[in-house]
């Protein structure tokens, strides 16, 4: 055991140990990339997936990556395009990924290329809730510098741009010149201009002036050639990004970029960084004092000044937090300023929410040894000054109403209404439109609310406090007026009409409802319906009764007129609530019924049954009698399955099949509607009206097959098979012609399904066995030996554990008594 625990914990400790050395050296490979001389159209779509999955193994984010990129010399326009192959690539997987199975799982081989997300770093914040924390984690939001608007006029000229120059009309020239260090475009046939320093603009107006000495259609008041100077390349600059920021150093941006651009690239304000307070230094001078929260909350950008080369972006620490949670709309750790109040506080949490009790806010508030709670009026909220530290809950206002009444039951507007003082009953019941015709007005209750909460109930007359005959009665707060219904008050009256109509059902109760009205509702009678007797049972109600009585319904019987003409006496019937109406079918209605007679017969078909005695044989006679092909011995009857013996039958085949394991087919479509009964049609054909030839039913249908010259073998045999008849042939040989029984074969119980249903089995006669005889369009079957239940592994195992454990015991046993 010792052994195994210290190979388990050396092999741990190996893969820990490799595990760690492949990250470094991932790492490695990544810090020895040249990112300077990187061309990403050059790159392939399998070497940008080997380097995402590189940089995906080292824990790196695309952010960190992007960055890494940057600071490393890879130009901001090759960044860009890096990022869209990426995103190509993602939107690729991602329609692979859609196309398998939603049961399938990752392997451990297996991960996402997405890793725009810090997965660990966005879970601790999502714990912290620090407002405005995650602006600079979106994937979605990279504050990234547009390329493609026009040039600011104001933009500042430098070593590393490059303009282009346009001349068309009367002349036409095109330049592309790049600033050179010093300061200067050469322009051909006219030399150097030095641009650096200024705006476009101005540059655009000295260059300009410069090229009307060369192009006079440039001058007067009607010039003819015109000139247009615009930014080509933009140049790089470096910008340093320092203090409390996730990835601070030196970035390499375009000139272009803003100071959001320049804390996206370096991942924004860490978890102590300020939101609040971040300084833009150029020449060792603060040129701005940026308050993210101005564009977290108003989308201000009017302090995203543009960088120039060497300024310095520095974020400071956190001076002041305060967790705001609870019912308001943004819940979370803001930072603040010494001079705002809790008003402030409210403001950048959106104000609070509908459910907010907002009368007054306690603020638990950190001291130099404890904590302590301070209690916050409405109207101090402008005044009160936030500390470092300080946390307040905002809760919900109170459930329950200081002026409600509520009213219910039989008025024509039930609901809540405000509880005015001197609220009475009478005026209650006014405010709720009145009371409803059906209102039950001689007991009202109202529920009421005591001082200590508990329920009583106040009983009521209405109807007198209506008519000014009882006193009315005050309201209190939060009292329940119930006006019960008269309807309420009473058990759902119906009468149910059952037999031969067209809806037979239970239906509402009418008062004044007629026996011939509901036979209507029920879509009237049946062909089948007897008029002579209609039956109306009711119920005995007697609510006074001392003791029971020996009758327990009233039968009252009418014969109907077809047409449930109104002056008919028993149309005219008045029912009774729960009266019940059976309507007979009539003993001298009958339907058609129909036998069909199959095969080899002159006239096969459907023949409609004329009597209720009629017979097989007379079936034969009236389909033109059998044919010359016909196979007497395999006739069979198909007789319909009522649904009780369908029933049973399913519950003896289910015994059938778990004692052989095998199951008996018939033919498809009969098996589920029909059962094969076995008959001699022979025997029928030669006495007519015997008690061989069975009486007609509907749905029977008379098989006659053709004359059959094969048997078939099924079960445990060794070759099933179908095979020719041969005379006189014994069950054993043809057992032998499917190659003989196998292991699991059950000889004892062979048996044979004949061609006419009927079934025979083998037979023990003293020491022999005696096999029923095969005729043709016989059928064999070799049933399976039952399963018997072996013991399991787990059996095993814990039968050998006990005698292991007795063995030891009587060893001991043993060695006591020797000594």
């Amino acid at each position: 055991m010792l052994r195994i625990l210290k190979f388990t914990l050396g092999l741990a400790l190996l893969v820990l140990l490799t595990t760690s050395n492949t990250i470094h050296a991932q790492q490695s490979e990544i810090a020895k990339v040249d990112f300077s001389t990187i061309k990403v159209d050059k790159l392939t779509d399998a070497q940008v997936k080997q380097f995402i999955n590189r940089a995906k193994s080292t824990g790196m984010t695309m952010q960190q990556l992007e960055s890494q990129a940057i600071s490393r010399g890879m130009p901001y326009s090759e960044v860009l395009k890096l990022r869209e192959r990426i995103a190509s690539i993602d939107l690729e997987n991602d329609n692979t990924k859609e196309q398998r199975s939603t049961d399938s799982r990752k392997t451990d081989f297996e991960f996402d290329t997405k890793f725009f997300d810090e997965e660990e770093e966005k879970d601790t914040l999502d714990k912290i809730q620090f407002f405005g924390y995650d602006l600079f984690q979106k994937k979605n939001l990279s504050f990234e510098p547009s390329l493609n608007i026009p040039t600011p006029q104001n933009y500042q000229l430098s070593a590393g741009d490059e303009l282009l120059i346009e001349v068309w009309g009367a002349s036409q020239s095109s330049f592309q010149l790049k600033i050179s260090p010093e300061g200067q475009i050469i322009i051909p046939e006219l030399g150097p201009v030095r641009v650096s320093g200024l705006t476009i603009e101005k540059a655009s107006n000295l260059i300009i002036n410069r090229l009307s000495t060369i192009y006079s259609g440039l001058k007067g008041s009607n010039p003819n050639t015109f000139a247009q100077i615009s930014l080509g390349n933009l140049r790089s600059i470096k910008v340093t990004i320092t203090g409390d920021v996730f990835m601070p150093g030196t970035y390499t941006l375009p000139s272009l970029a803003t100071v959001f651009n320049a804390l996206y690239i370096a991942g924004g304000p860490n978890i102590k960084g300020s939101f609040r307070e971040i300084k833009v230094m150029r020449n060792a001078s603060e040129i701005a004092n940026i308050d993210l929260y101005e564009f977290l909350l108003n989308g201000k950008t009017s302090l995203n000044i543009r960088l120039n080369d060497e300024d310095v972006i520095f974020v400071g620490p956190t001076q002041n937090r305060v967790t705001f949670t609870g019912e308001v709309h943004r819940p979370a750790i803001y930072e603040t300023k010494n001079s705002e109040t809790l008003a402030d506080l409210i403001g950048f949490a959106g104000g609070f929410s509908p459910n907010a009790y907002s009368k007054n806010l306690v603020v638990n508030r950190k001291t130099d040894s404890q904590r302590k709670l301070l209690n916050v009026e409405k109207d101090l909220f402008s005044s009160f000054l936030i500390s470092n530290g300080d946390s307040i809950q905002v809760g919900e206002v109170l459930k329950r109403y200081e002026n409600r009444v509520t009213i219910q039951g039989a008025v024509f507007r039930e609901g809540e209404y405000a509880l005015s003082e001197g609220l009475t009953v009478s005026e209650l019941v006014k405010r709720a439109e009145g009371i409803r015709e059906d209102a039950f007005t001689n007991r009202v209750a109202i529920y009421r609310l005591g001082n200590n909460l508990e329920m009583s109930v106040v009983d009521i007359n209405l109807h007198r406090i209506l008519n000014g005959e009882d006193k009315d009665i005050a309201l209190q707060r939060e009292d329940l007026v119930i006006i019960s219904s008269q309807l309420d008050l009473k058990q759902e009256q119906t009468v149910s009409i059952d037999g031969e109509v067209q809806k037979p059902d239970t239906y509402p109760y009418a008062h004044n409802i007629s026996l011939g009205e509901l036979i209507r509702s029920a879509g009237g009678f049946n062909e089948a319906a007897s008029l002579a007797r209609i039956n109306v049972a009711r119920r005995i109600q007697n609510p006074t009764a001392l003791k029971s009585d020996d009758k327990i319904t009233e039968i009252f019987s009418f014969a109907l007129d077809k047409n449930l003409s109104i002056s008919d006496q028993g149309s005219s019937f008045i029912l009774q609530p729960f009266d019940m109406v059976f309507v007979r079918t009539s003993p001298g209605y009958k339907e058609q019924t129909l036998a069909t007679a199959e095969g080899e017969l002159m006239f096969p078909g459907s023949y409609p049954i004329v009597s209720k005695n009629e017979r097989i044989s007379d079936l034969v006679v009236r389909a033109g009698g059998l044919t010359d092909q016909a196979y007497l011995a395999g006739a069979t009857l198909l007789r319909k399955i009522e649904k009780a013996q369908k029933e049973q039958l399913e519950k003896i085949d289910k015994l059938e099949s778990d004692n052989l394991t095998f199951n008996i087919k018939v033919e498809e479509e009969n098996k589920e509607t029909h059962q094969a009964i076995g008959i001699n049609l022979q025997q029928i054909l030669n006495s007519p009206k015997g008690e061989n030839d069975l009486i007609l039913r509907e749905g029977d249908i008379l098989r006659i097959p053709l004359k059959l010259q094969t048997v078939r073998l099924n079960g445990e045999l060794l070759n099933p098979v179908t095979t020719r008849f041969i005379k006189n042939t014994s069950l054993r040989s043809y057992i032998s012609q499917a190659g003989g029984f196998t292991d699991n074969a059950r000889k004892s119980k062979v048996f044979i399904i004949y061609a006419n249903g009927s079934v025979d089995r083998t037979r023990n006669f003293v020491f022999f066995k005696v096999y029923p005889k095969v005729e043709p369009g016989a059928e064999i079957i070799v049933p399976k030996k039952p399963e018997r239940d072996g013991i399991s592994l787990q059996e095993t195992l814990a039968i050998s554990s006990s005698l292991s454990s007795i063995a030891l015991v009587t060893i001991s046993i043993i060695n006591q008594l020797s000594k």
